[in-house]
């Protein structure tokens, strides 16, 4: 009877180290790592938007165009300016999350979003990775309507072992009222009608057009609006960079107004132009680089600590029993 108590004590301290042993290879092996090193970069906008000036040419006796010259002598249609913003650094190590989302943001007098953000962020499972995004907004040149825009993002994860995951997604992108796709390649252009350009011209300096018909000037002219997108990504052993969108956006624009000398030619006239670049953007950049793994703990560390929790365990049940079966045996000689 005693032999056979002991024999199933035996059995249940095998399957006890067996269960014990087993379970904590099922649960933590290999553990997770978290990782050291590396770079993380994010950056919602890089844009230039340039000075796009009207510049004034007189030919002939357009004296009763002086007014009209004075007015638009030194004028700008749109006034430059620098637009870097809206940042995410690597994160902290083992580790952490940088980033931040701001809305409305506004790219000069061109271009406002709803909102734009980067974020990076460094995980147990040793992966590094950034994200950025920017959303709602339209751009508008010469009272034409050039872009509108959805979301814009671009994504990029790396982990110290394996292919980078980049993700870049364009959604509800319209170039001149035209819908384009997801991985946008676009390069367009609108021509202007010299109706356009004086719309525009009397949209910025009211009381124009009626000045130029008061005096009997004919109108002449037009142009041109160019756009270019389209997004890109890239990626080495070392490191992954991707682009949601890069954007560019030039226009020319020319306007005469001709006093009429009765014979079909012109006693004077006044020319206004306008070229630039008007928009030069990069939106949603993101770049990560390999960060290295710090060293987890080995599966025959979790074995050979799994076994010595099991022998201190049997050792603390052994004393245990042993000090009851002392005391029973000290009360039975009393």
């Amino acid at each position: 009877m005693k032999r056979s108590r002991s024999r199933a004590r035996s059995r249940a301290w095998v399957a006890t180290a067996i269960l014990t042993v087993g379970g904590m290879l099922a649960s933590g092996a290999p553990p997770a790592h978290a990782s050291t090193g590396g770079l993380a970069h994010a950056l919602a906008v890089d844009a230039v938007v340039a000075d796009l000036e009207w510049d004034v040419r007189v030919d002939g006796a357009a004296g009763a165009l002086s007014g009209l010259v004075d007015i638009l002598t030194g004028e700008a249609a749109v006034d430059g300016v620098e637009v870097r913003g809206v940042e995410a650094q690597t994160p902290t190590s083992p580790e952490g999350t940088d980033g931040e989302a701001v809305g409305p943001y506004a790219i000069g007098s061109v271009l406002t979003f709803r909102q734009v953000n980067s974020h990076t962020a460094r995980v147990e499972d040793a992966e590094l990775s950034a994200r950025s995004a920017v959303e709602g907004g339209s751009v508008d040149v010469l009272g034409t309507r050039v872009l509108d825009i959805g979301t814009i993002s671009a994504a990029v994860a790396l982990a110290p072992e394996g292919e980078a995951h980049i993700d870049r997604q364009v959604s509800g992108l319209e170039v001149f009222g035209e819908r384009v796709g997801a991985d946008p390649q676009v390069d367009t252009t609108r021509e202007l009608t010299s109706s356009d350009v004086l719309d525009a011209l009397t949209a910025q300096f009211p009381g124009l057009a009626a000045a130029a018909d008061l005096v009997g000037a004919a109108v002449s002219g037009g142009g041109a609006i160019e756009v270019v997108a389209t997004g890109r990504d890239d990626q080495s052993a070392d490191g992954a960079s991707a682009v949601g969108l890069h954007l560019a956006v030039s226009t020319n624009a020319s306007l005469t107004l001709c006093l009429p000398d009765g014979s079909g030619g012109c006693t004077g006239s006044v020319t206004v132009t306008a070229a630039a670049t008007v928009l030069d953007a990069t939106f949603a950049q993101v770049r990560v680089e390999r960060p290295e793994a710090l060293p987890g703990v080995p599966v025959w560390q979790i074995v050979v600590g799994a076994a010595a929790t099991l022998v201190l365990v049997g050792l603390v049940v052994w004393a245990i029993r042993e000090s009851v079966r002392i005391r029973r045996r000290e009360e039975e000689e009393r």
